[in-house]
């Protein structure tokens, strides 16, 4: 017991320092994607991340390889406007003009360089999942986003011996807006690279219908 008390004190204090190292990586990417987001070059979405082409055959956007690490490694940096999001700068805004204005298609790409800010690096600084075991876990994933308050948590260990953990929960405390959080190794996400995202997600004013 003392042990896997050790071992799991040992997971939070290491994921504290990637956190904090992350956060500060953040902050450094918001005023350099607006000039990183001019460095692209178009390729398969498959054959770059892995994933399965939302668009099979289109060449889509990507980081030069000497920069990708500052985006999510497991979708285009053009994802904001082919994966169907909402909200600025893509509200309102057509195909055609998407296709004519090389100024709307940048800064869709900067929008998504702000929105998931040094993804790559949450990725690199994962938690391995070779031979990923969960050893402890409350799964109330099915009421996530449904208006209903919830809590997740898993504790887990991989081949190596690391123990490693995932909170994930929703309390509404108004109507329907709600406190949200996600932290840990994002073990409900999906794996890229052997390695489960670093999770850094404390929102205290998501609204959601209940």
């Amino acid at each position: 017991m003392i042990l896997i008390g050790w071992k799991m004190f040992k997971s939070v204090a290491i994921w504290f320092i990637k956190s904090v190292v992350l956060i500060l990586l953040t902050i450094v990417s918001f005023p350099l994607a607006p000039i990183f987001a001019l460095f692209i070059v178009y390729d398969e979405e498959s054959e770059t991340t892995g994933f399965p082409s939302l668009h099979p055959g289109k060449p889509r956007a990507f980081l030069i390889p000497a920069i990708r690490i500052w985006q999510t490694p497991d979708a285009p940096l053009d994802e904001l406007w082919y994966g169907g999001y909402t909200g600025w700068p893509v509200d309102g805004r057509t195909q055609e003009e998407y296709d004519s204005s090389a100024w709307l298609r940048y800064l869709c790409r900067v929008a998504w360089l702000w929105r998931n800010a040094a993804y790559g690096f949450g990725a690199k600084l994962g938690y391995a999942v070779k031979g990923l075991t969960v050893v402890k876990e409350q799964d109330q994933e099915r009421l996530w986003r449904s208006g209903v308050n919830c809590f997740s948590y898993w504790v887990f260990k991989n081949d190596a011996g690391d123990i490693g953990w995932c909170i994930r929960a929703q309390f509404y405390y108004y109507k329907k807006n709600c406190l949200e959080m996600y932290l840990g190794y994002k073990l409900p996400s999906v794996t890229v690279e052997g390695k489960k995202f670093v999770a850094i997600q404390f929102t205290p004013f998501r609204s959601y219908p209940k």
